[in-house]
């Protein structure tokens, strides 16, 4: 009811109502009307989704409020110079940023897909000769300077268990280089959840990489 858990200003209920209809429609966005389900100081659009367990969620919400700005003070100039209240708009895109990401990581089970994913490539190195050590820090550096998410793991460990543990920790694309790699100018990828996809020539595993990321193929 106006005046208890909503502000009293019919007037401004019926005109930002139909602002916010209008906006909908003229979007050509489907939508559907709940009662009762307005903030406070005005009416509000809230997007929702459902997570891969049926759960649903505002991701994002935009939110007309006429209340606050004339709590405030807040005036501005009418283009026939004289002081007019202002309508706010409260606007969260993605609503609060750690639900949101909450969902992500729900939804894709942590298996994100590559450009979507917090380390989207692991260098796996075969053996530590210094040589190959530099083979893969220059293939580490050239997607970095391509802004890629890239790590390396150098460690002594057996290529199996570094495969192993990038599997675990759900990295999407492995970048297994060897001393034959090093030689071809080659890389052998593998991509979570898929194994091994062959060795392909350096620059075209790199491009195919950075297309992926462009293009944000699932």
């Amino acid at each position: 009811k106006l005046g208890q858990k909503f502000v009293d200003e019919p007037e401004l209920w019926k005109q930002t109502e139909v602002m916010t209809r209008n906006v909908l429609k003229n979007s050509g966005i489907n939508y559907v009307e709940v009662p009762n389900e307005a903030a406070f100081y005005g009416p509000k659009i809230d997007v929702q989704a459902w997570s891969v367990i049926g759960r649903e969620f505002s991701i994002a919400t935009n939110q007309v409020d006429f209340a606050q700005p004339r709590r405030f003070n807040l005036v501005y100039k009418d283009k026939d110079n004289t002081e007019k209240t202002p309508i706010c708009i409260h606007r969260a895109p993605l609503g609060t940023h750690e639900r949101f990401i909450g969902f992500l990581i729900e939804h894709y089970a942590g298996n994100f897909p590559l450009w979507l994913s917090p380390e989207q490539v692991r260098i796996l190195t075969i053996g530590d000769d210094a040589k190959l050590i530099d083979y893969s820090m220059s293939i580490l550096n050239e997607l970095r300077a391509h802004e890629v998410r890239a790590e390396i793991d150098k460690s002594t460990d057996q290529i199996n268990g570094k495969i192993q543990r990038a599997e675990q920790m759900k990295v999407h694309t492995m970048f297994v280089i060897g001393k034959r790699d090093m030689e071809a100018d080659a890389i052998s990828v593998r991509v979570h959840g898929k194994g091994n996809l062959g060795t392909k020539p350096r620059a075209e595993a790199i491009a195919d990489t950075l297309s992926s990321i462009k293009e944000r193929r699932a």
